[in-house]
């Protein structure tokens, strides 16, 4: 069974803040927190506030070159349809952290939990639209910022498409 308790995603996150001394990197790091944390209550009002004005992201992998949203209100409409769907349970697995002044970089193992019902309106076939799903799979992020600290978008590479192969329901 995968655990998708927040300690679990928090954990090394928050091992990585109490090791770093750097004012600017402890900043990023908190920003990041907070935005994880919203990600999972499904608060599209609290990831805003962690964005710069005109976030742009680019996410790579599914073989259709930079499918992600780009300003404001296409970010907000990105995390809205998530929460609407109900697919904001997740986790991380990260194998490594890399922060600089400017972004932050991990890769590790993601795993996201789908409503059949979403997976169904995505074009994943399933053979139960009641049922819980999991997808995971590698990616590899980084989150750029602003001077203020503010984030200004996310890169996001996975090694390959959500598809009916690459999911497993959840018992």
């Amino acid at each position: 069974m995968i655990d998708f308790s927040i300690e679990h995603t928090l954990g090394p996150l928050d091992d990585r803040i109490a090791q770093t001394t750097k004012p600017r990197h402890l900043a990023l790091l908190r920003n990041y927190r907070e935005h994880l944390l919203a990600e999972i209550a499904a608060d599209t009002d609290a990831i805003m506030k962690t964005q710069c004005r005109d976030p742009h992201y680019h996410f790579y992998g599914a073989g259709k070159g930079d499918t992600g949203p780009k300003g404001h209100a296409q970010v907000r409409g990105f995390y809205d349809q998530i929460f609407e769907d109900g697919y904001n349970k997740l986790r991380y697995v990260i194998d490594r952290f890399i922060i600089d002044d400017s972004a932050l970089f991990f890769e590790g193992q993601m795993d996201i939990v789908f409503p059949g019902l979403a997976l169904k309106a995505m074009g994943v076939a399933v053979d139960d639209e009641r049922a819980l799903y999991v997808y995971s799979y590698r990616q590899a992020a980084i989150f750029h910022y602003d001077a203020q600290g503010a984030c200004t978008g996310e890169d996001t590479y996975s090694d390959g498409a959500l598809t009916k192969d690459r999911i497993r329901k959840l018992t």
